[in-house]
């Protein structure tokens, strides 16, 4: 052996970030505290403030992060459509795995390499299908916030107690077939089918509606643009 000690690895943004993302990946609330990272990476809490100016930071840092595990888990060559859909269920399932983070970071900008491939690539696969620049633009926040707003939800329901889980579950089979029909008419009518809804459905349908948007766009696009070349 030579005797010589093995130099530390140097902290950097970029493992810390990763280290968080472990944390993250385990459903710790505490994952973007000093302390909580000071032990992942083995160092004083106050070495990981020298890299980020605050929480919010860390905390756009890493969500930026998990745009990126959800950007890589979309298979290339795909068409634009099921690129789209790909990317869709990769953001949801990148959350809701990381779940603190992935509900506080759901309503924000991480303004990250992560966040422009993800807007990257819908912006190019709207464009693909032939929607207008205007539409493009609308459509991708459309689908950005509806998207984010369900990972987010489902985020949120991920680190509820699994017995407050259960209960809600099971409402759907117990206090909604049990009202009164004379005041809740619909519900009455409807609570076998509102029992079989899950979330992959919710999320299947979101999707199947904003196909619905968008190819309604499509010929509106094409006349608009033919009209124009006349």
């Amino acid at each position: 052996m030579s005797g010589k000690t093995a130099r530390p690895h140097r902290l950097t943004r970029d493992r810390i970030v990763a280290a968080a993302v472990d944390i993250a990946a385990r459903g710790r609330p505490d994952g973007l505290t000093g302390r909580a990272l000071g032990e992942e990476l083995g160092v004083d809490r106050s070495a990981v403030w020298r890299h980020f100016a605050d929480k919010d930071t860390l905390l756009r840092a890493v969500g930026d992060r998990l745009l990126s595990l959800a950007y890589d888990r979309v298979p290339a060559g795909l068409e634009p459509k099921p690129r789209l859909e790909a990317l869709a269920r990769a953001v949801v399932a990148v959350f809701v795995g990381h779940p603190y983070v992935g509900a506080a970071i759901a309503s924000r900008t991480t303004r990250g390499p992560g966040e422009f491939a993800v807007v990257d690539m819908m912006l190019t696969a709207l464009a693909e299908l032939g929607l207008s620049p205007d539409d493009v633009v609308r459509y991708q926040r459309m689908l950005a916030v509806s998207v984010l707003s369900y990972a987010g939800v489902s985020a949120s329901y991920a680190v509820l107690p699994q017995k407050v889980r259960d209960a809600d579950e099971r409402s759907w089979t117990r206090e909604y077939y049990a009202v009164d029909a004379e005041q809740y008419p619909g519900i009455a009518e409807y609570a076998t089918w509102l029992a079989d809804v899950g979330p992959d459905l919710v999320l299947d349908t979101m999707i199947e509606a904003f196909w619905i948007a968008v190819d309604a766009r499509i010929p509106s696009n094409t006349n608009e643009r033919n009209g124009s070349d006349d």
